[in-house]
C-alpha cells in the first residue's frame, strides 16, 4: 500500500460515502466487507444492499496505484468509474 496510500485513502473515502448513502436511504442487508490488502491488492472492497428492493453493488480496488470502481444496479452497470463519476451517480 506504501507508494498508493493517498489512492487508497480516497477509494476508502468513497467507500465510506457509499455506505452512508446506503443507511441514508434505509436499505436492507447492507453486505461491507473489509478492504483487503494483499499482494495482488492495494485495495479491493465489495460493497451491496438493496433499497427498495434494488440491489446496488460496488466494487471499489486500487490495482498498482489504479483506482476503480464498478457500479450496478438493478437497471445500470458501469465500468472503471473515476471517484468523481461514481460520487455524481450517489448524489
Amino acid at each position: 500500500m506504501g507508494k498508493y496510500k493517498k489512492n487508497v485513502i480516497e477509494i476508502n473515502k468513497a467507500k465510506n460515502l457509499f455506505v452512508k448513502w446506503l443507511k441514508d436511504n434505509n436499505a436492507e442487508c447492507i453486505d461491507n466487507d473489509k478492504p483487503e490488502v494483499s499482494e495482488e491488492w492495494d485495495y479491493y472492497c465489495v460493497v451491496c444492499g438493496f433499497v427498495n428492493d434494488v440491489l446496488y453493488t460496488v466494487y471499489f480496488m486500487v490495482w498498482q496505484g489504479a483506482l476503480r470502481i464498478d457500479y450496478s444496479d438493478d437497471d445500470h452497470t458501469y465500468d472503471n468509474l473515476s471517484i468523481y463519476d461514481f460520487l455524481q451517480l450517489i448524489q
